[in-house]
Parts: C-alpha cells; structure tokens; sequence
C-alpha cells in the first residue's frame, strides 16, 4: 500500500553516526552537523531509532566524552575501531570493537591490550 509508504518514509528504524572523527574541538558542533546531531536525537526518543555512533560519537571529544552543551547525545551502541578510545569510558550503552588491523608490535610499544576475537571474528561485544 503506497499510503503505508508514505506514512513511513521518515521513520528509520537504525541511525548509523559517523559524522565527524575523532578530532571534534569545542563545546558546540557548528552547522549542519548541529541540526544533524539535533535530528538523530530526535529521532533515537521520538521514534525509538536505534542510534549507533563509529569510533566516537558525534560532539564527543575523543579524551573527554560529550562536549556539548545540553545536546547529551548518547548513542545506543558504540563501535569503536581497532581499540575504545578514552571517551568511551563515559559511553553506558552497548559497545563493541571491531578490526584486527593493529600490528602486535604498535599494539605492545602503547600498551594496548587486544581483545581475544574468537576464531576470524572482525567484532566483539566488550562487557
């Protein structure tokens, strides 16, 4: 039925956040990426859209965790590449880390522990 599908064209049930990277300064995301930001929350409370955020939410700094001011934009689920950034001790929902690209010698000379990925696995739900 074409109505149903007018009805829900703009409802999506996952919103994937790789907006900005991991160098994100300030305490205000500057336009569009504020009304962006400010849409995929509206839509992860309005609508239940699961939101997911790569590497590093959207306005979080990479050390700090969230910088804006009242945004409080908090994905469902992180997945963080190759190894969680500092940021996501500040991170409550679901987190997982993906990529099995960090040579064993860098991951050593920083101290980087790599999670045990079963068998091929590229993704693993830390606890």
């Amino acid at each position: 039925d074409d109505d149903d599908d007018d009805e829900n064209k703009d409802h999506y049930d996952i919103i994937v956040d790789a907006i900005f990277g991991f160098s994100f300064r300030g305490t205000a995301p500057r336009e569009p990426f504020a009304t962006s930001i400010t849409q995929m929350i509206t839509m992860q409370t309005q609508q239940s859209s699961l939101l997911i955020s790569v590497d590093v939410p959207s306005s979080w700094n990479v050390d700090g965790g969230d910088m804006t001011e009242g945004l409080k934009f908090q994905p469902d689920v992180l997945v963080s590449l190759t190894a969680p950034k500092l940021s996501a001790k500040k991170f409550t929902g679901r987190h997982f880390v993906g990529g099995r690209f960090l040579p064993p010698g860098l991951a050593e000379k920083y101290g980087i522990r790599m999670p045990p990925y079963p068998g091929v696995s590229q993704v693993m739900e830390l606890s």
